[in-house]
């Protein structure tokens, strides 16, 4: 019984005094009610729960009122994790808050790899993980063991996030995109096959321009679709019917 009101009391102390001092009573800290018991992993897409545990490396007996730097510290280090949070529930359970690097497309290393938008590659596996992502064409070999792509890779990606934020929806039909020069780059779809050429920073609403006009053109002759649309020029889309036009 004696041991059960020390329980209430100390759970009354810590609901009182937590939010103001992170620091509890050392018989406190060491009471069997508070040893880790439970840890509940929220955030991970890709990463499994058991992988964030293992990273972690709790050791037996230890309790919620440890330093959880360490923890988070361990858990930061995987290639996967942008950011992470350990959290307290009382009585034995920590709440692991991960944020992920989110792959934005695929670059061959020769094999196809998911990257993330700031180049940094990511140890996903396409095959057991559907992805449905375009494939960046590399301008250069990637290094045996870098976690980098290329710089022009890079400048690629960065067009990639930022057509993802602003029309998922004409991203979501790219099957690849490219250089075509230093200044052009191709977003190309695999259905229907055409190639959608624009400068770095081209405005969302280009793309829909370029949508009307490609749907224009497949209505004016479905038996010829067109092979390009160009938006590079201000205020006008250019439709071809061959790339060598």
């Amino acid at each position: 019984m004696r041991r059960d009101v020390r329980i209430i009391l100390a759970t009354v102390f810590l609901a009182g005094t937590w939010a103001v001092s992170a620091r509890v009573p050392g018989w406190l800290a060491e009471m069997e009610t508070f040893r880790v018991r439970d840890v509940q992993v929220r955030g991970a897409r890709y990463l499994a729960p058991d992988d964030v545990q293992s990273l972690m490396a709790v050791e037996p007996g230890a309790t919620i009122w440890e330093d959880a730097g360490p923890w988070e510290d361990r858990v930061a280090r995987h290639a996967l994790v942008a950011g992470v949070r350990v959290r307290r529930r009382l009585p034995g359970t920590l709440v692991v808050e991960v944020v992920e690097r989110e792959p934005v497309a695929l670059v061959a290393t020769p094999t196809l790899e998911p990257v993330d938008a700031t180049g940094a590659l990511l140890p996903i596996d396409p095959s057991s993980t559907r992805l449905d992502l375009p494939v960046v064409a590399a301008s250069g070999a990637v290094a045996r063991g870098a976690r980098l792509v290329p710089a022009d890779t890079r400048r690629l990606l960065d067009e990639v996030a930022r057509l993802m934020e602003g029309d998922t929806a004409f991203l979501q039909m790219v099957s690849e995109i490219g250089w075509l020069d230093g200044s052009t780059l191709v977003a190309r779809w695999s259905d229907p096959p055409v190639d959608f050429l624009l400068r770095p920073g081209t405005p969302v609403h280009r793309f829909r321009e370029g949508l009307l006009a490609l749907a224009h053109a497949v209505s004016q002759d479905p038996a010829a679709p067109p092979a390009v649309v160009d938006l590079r020029f201000a205020d006008q889309v250019v439709v071809r019917r061959s790339p060598q036009e």
